[in-house]
């Protein structure tokens, strides 16, 4: 039998030439006004991020000029303020010759903290939040995807509801440029911290990286476009169908309504959104390569995919076995709804989230810390990770009876090599580690035990729903400002992942340690004299 010949790949469409070049230019303008005497890599990523944000403030005062808002003026000024302030980092710096991993940690993390200094600096030019914690924390919840504010957004004038929204969806774009750029020069932390198997599926889809990263972000905006139409067409208001299309397909769960998703109480309004954030939850690269071929056996193919479907249908399932009486068509709904906002870390809120059982609430849980797929938008700890794990406690429980046996972890047709499995294993520990403290603090500042726990684990996952008296959207209210600090801290190292934050603070005392180091090194001189 004549084998089938492959499918040659298409060229590349005109919406995918206009991304890259659009990316391209950027890229070229960083590098031409990054021509300073320090050699920076925090510097440049620091000033470029700020530099980004202007043009976000701009569109966001003008869509508040045009609505009649009253926070034009505040968005205007405060965004001509972080352009310029960039623009003066970006002249002062230039891309260093060499480049160790410990700068280029110290570059991702601090790029992070620009972006919430100038999302803080609008949440307080503007008013919305009066005190300097809640616009942090605030901030925080918007560049990490986080469901989690104190801001009830039927209040918020329409150039803040769109600044919001777009700094979720632009955050999850930076995901993937740090996933194509970044990553593969690490080898370690973040996507990659499951084996290199995130990395590797993107940079099949084209030999430079630039084309990659071309081809991802223009799915993610065709993706995004899709889910506001579908919105629009199932009966969504225009800016409604905007918003929660920016914040459905990039996990990030924010909403124009109080009630989220379950206030337009619609059918097909939830059906979409279940679509959606089910895409969020979905490798990209997997989605590319299945649509581009027009193979969609590449999903029943990959592991990853499969066990992400079935822990969504086996939650599911189990929500609607210990609901009371009979499922109808609305409870089925629901509960594939909680499942799949669970695990795509989205946190959009539809029914009533408040009657699932304690059973049900445990395996949501379980869900918001599984994540979505590698190579994916969402947060959590990611399928491909916990897939890995349990392959090694099969592993060492056989080694437990024959000792001399030598055997490596395979997940389809790759191998995880041991060094990747440490780091998986670090990770969770370091997650543990600063999971306890954080739960101690936001139980000591309001929250009861359980609400404490269930919070800790949500907003280190980047989902923001917790479960306990306050009920799922309340508790980041009840926190005083030192609750506020810790649950910032937490979102902001579950986004960016554990191991590059620890290193980058690592840096920060460096100069002290080679300082100390030297007074050592002379007084032990002295002293020999």
């Amino acid at each position: 039998m004549t084998p089938r010949p492959p499918v040659r790949a298409r060229t590349s469409g005109f919406a995918q030439r206009l991304t890259g070049r659009l990316l391209a230019w950027i890229g070229s303008v960083i590098r031409t006004l990054s021509k300073g005497k320090i050699e920076s890599a925090v510097g440049v990523t620091v000033g470029a991020v700020w530099v980004l944000s202007g043009p976000v403030f701009l569109v966001c005062s003008l869509a508040d000029l045009l609505d009649g808002g009253s926070d034009f003026l505040a968005l205007l000024l405060t965004g001509a303020a972080v352009e310029i302030a960039g623009l003066l980092v970006v002249r002062l710096s230039s891309f260093p010759s060499t480049l160790p991993i410990s700068r280029l940690f110290a570059a991702v993390v601090c790029g992070a903290l620009a972006a919430l200094v100038a999302v803080t600096a609008a949440h307080l030019a503007t008013g919305v939040a009066h005190n300097l914690d809640v616009a942090l924390v605030e901030a925080a919840a918007t560049i990490t995807g986080t469901n989690a504010s104190t801001i009830n957004p039927e209040l918020l004038s329409l150039g803040m509801l769109l600044f919001r929204a777009l700094g979720q969806w632009l955050a999850a774009a930076a995901i993937i440029i740090v996933l194509v750029r970044v990553l593969p020069h690490l080898g370690v932390g973040g996507l990659d911290a499951d084996g290199g198997v995130a990395t590797r599926s993107a940079r099949r889809l084209a030999p430079r990286s630039g084309s990659t990263m071309a081809r991802l972000v223009t799915l993610y905006v065709a993706l995004t476009g899709l889910l506001g139409f579908a919105f629009l067409l199932a009966g969504m208001p225009f800016i409604d169908s905007i918003v929660h299309a920016l914040t459905t397909i990039s996990s990030g769960g924010f909403s124009s309504r109080l009630g989220s998703i379950g206030s337009f109480d619609s059918a097909p309004i939830e059906w979409v959104a279940i679509f959606g954030m089910f895409v969020a939850g979905t490798s990209l690269p997997l989605i590319f390569r299945a649509m581009r071929r027009g193979d969609l056996h590449r999903f029943v193919r990959s592991v990853e995919f499969r066990v992400y479907v079935g822990l969504i249908a086996t939650v599911t399932f189990a929500l609607l076995a210990w609901s009371d009486g009979l499922p109808g068509a609305a409870s089925i709904r629901h509960a594939i709804f909680h499942a799949v906002s669970s695990i795509s870390t989205t946190g959009h809120m539809a029914g009533d989230f408040n009657g699932i059982s304690f059973g049900g609430e445990g395996l949501l849980l379980v869900l918001m810390v599984v994540g979505g797929m590698s190579a994916s938008v969402a947060g959590g700890f990611k399928v491909m990770r916990f897939m890995v794990l349990g392959r090694y406690i099969g592993r060492e429980l056989r080694r437990s009876v024959h000792p001399t046996v030598v055997e490596k972890i395979h997940l389809g047709r790759s191998s995880i090599g041991e060094t990747a499995l440490a780091r998986i294993i670090g990770e969770l520990f370091l997650a543990s580690m600063f999971l306890v403290p954080t739960v101690l603090v936001l139980s000591a500042d309001g929250l009861d035990i359980e609400g404490a726990f269930t919070f800790a684990i949500s907003i280190m996952s980047n989902v923001g729903v917790g479960f306990g008296e306050f009920g799922p959207l309340k508790h980041l209210g009840a926190l005083g400002a030192f609750g506020h600090l810790a649950a910032a801290f937490l979102m902001v190292i579950g986004r960016i992942s554990i191991t590059p934050v620890l290193v980058a603070l690592g840096g920060v005392g460096e100069p002290a340690q080679i300082a100390i180091r030297r007074w050592r090194t002379a007084r032990r001189e002295v002293v020999i004299r």
